[in-house]
């Protein structure tokens, strides 16, 4: 993966908390500089810095020689794998490992977030962090939707809300960046803080709480506070959160943090909201948006499902307090699409087809048996759903 930069050695070596223990002669090198990563042999190009991960059943030390042999600048091994180092040498030669870039460090995941933060904190670039039970990735897309029609802005693909996945999207940030959004997923405690602590946003967003990863929980109080730990690193930097006020843990969340809180849901009691909303015979709502009793635009969704609103009606929350205009939030909201298998509503011949099996929870499979029995009704006509399975419920 290219960076959004080359990082020069010497910044490369520091931000990520390493030792170099490359030959003399690269040690001295003033010049030298990293222009991309890899934590995949199998995809390694010419030039890449090879950072080896371990996982439940592999290890990326294994594949350092096939890095080599890909054409890799360099890699980084951990302080425990001194082995691997020797194997290396004892494959490819002395003289080939001499003139690679080689570091040393005790934990080869905290060598990756500590180069992402590192590197993401020396750019002038706005960070929106967004986590939640449900509607994560939509809330993302939507933002990206609306914000990419004017900034230059990098962003989580798909849903890469892991250590792994927001740190490689935060390495392609550059100069000309102005906006980063980066998906932010948990499956235990402190998670949230640490993603939080490495990307630094000074935007927050919580799109609902619900029984997801139960597995990993005793209670759904300890999710709401899992999930609180945004707010608690915003409200630490002075930043801004935005919580789905119909949600019955905004409450709970806005109440242990100072951070300034903006609430979007239904009717003028909270900043933005939503107004004469309904649904089309796919389940594709359109609905009014307001900040507070200022109309801002007619909406009409191309995704479907009532959470629908509010995964899009946060988004625009959050674009118009960063100045998007009422043209810029319609065009992204209704023209952007949300990720694939994320309520994707179509007609097959004479079936109704509701795609919503990429991931699922609780909170998620009831909206989509909603939306089933709306479109249903509406169509009288034979529909079907395609769920995922639900996992890490205990």
């Amino acid at each position: 993966m290219k960076l959004g930069q080359k990082i020069d050695l010497s910044h490369f070596i520091k931000w990520s908390g390493s030792e170099n223990i490359s030959s003399s002669q690269l040690k001295n090198m003033k010049d030298a500089a990293i222009e991309a990563v890899s934590t995949d042999s199998r995809t390694i190009e010419p030039g890449d810095f090879f950072i080896p991960l371990k996982g439940p059943s592999f290890d990326g030390h294994d594949f350092i020689c096939e890095a080599v042999a890909g054409g890799c600048c360099g890699f980084v091994i951990e302080s425990d794998k001194t082995g691997i180092y020797e194997a290396v040498v004892e494959k490819i030669g002395k003289p080939a490992v001499d003139k690679l870039v080689i570091l040393k460090a005790d934990d080869n995941l905290v060598f990756l977030e500590n180069l992402a933060g590192s590197y993401l904190k020396s750019f002038s670039v706005v960070t929106i962090g967004i986590t939640g039970s449900a509607g994560k990735t939509s809330t993302k897309d939507f933002i990206v939707n609306i914000l990419s029609k004017s900034f230059d802005i990098k962003y989580t693909p798909k849903n890469y809300n892991t250590e792994i996945g927001v740190s490689l999207s935060a390495l392609e940030v550059n100069h000309s960046t102005k906006f980063f959004i980066s998906e932010m997923g948990m499956r235990a405690k402190g998670q949230i803080r640490k993603l939080a602590e490495m990307i630094d946003p000074a935007i927050g967003v919580i799109t609902t709480v619900g029984p997801s990863h139960l597995e990993f929980f005793n209670n759904i109080e300890e999710i709401a506070l899992a999930k609180a730990e945004l707010a608690d690193f915003l409200s630490l930097k002075g930043g801004v959160l935005f919580l789905n006020g119909d949600d019955e843990w905004a409450a709970f969340i806005a109440g242990r943090t100072a951070a300034k809180i903006f609430l979007f849901g239904k009717n003028n009691r909270f900043d933005f909201n939503f107004q004469e909303y309904d649904a089309d015979d796919f389940g594709r709502y359109s609905f009014t948006f307001f900040e507070k009793d200022r109309k801002i635009a007619d909406i009409k969704l191309s995704s479907s499902g009532y959470q629908s609103i509010y995964n899009a009606g946060l988004a625009a929350s959050v674009c118009t307090y960063l100045g998007a205009d009422a043209d810029l939030v319609k065009k992204g909201l209704e023209l952007g699409q949300t990720s694939e298998g994320r309520m994707n509503v179509f007609k097959k011949g004479d079936i109704i087809i509701i795609n919503d099996c990429y991931n699922a929870s609780p909170l998620s499979m009831k909206c989509a048996i909603e939306t089933l029995n709306l479109v249903s009704g509406r169509n009288r006509s034979r529909s079907v759903a395609l769920l995922a399975d639900m996992f890490e419920l205990g």
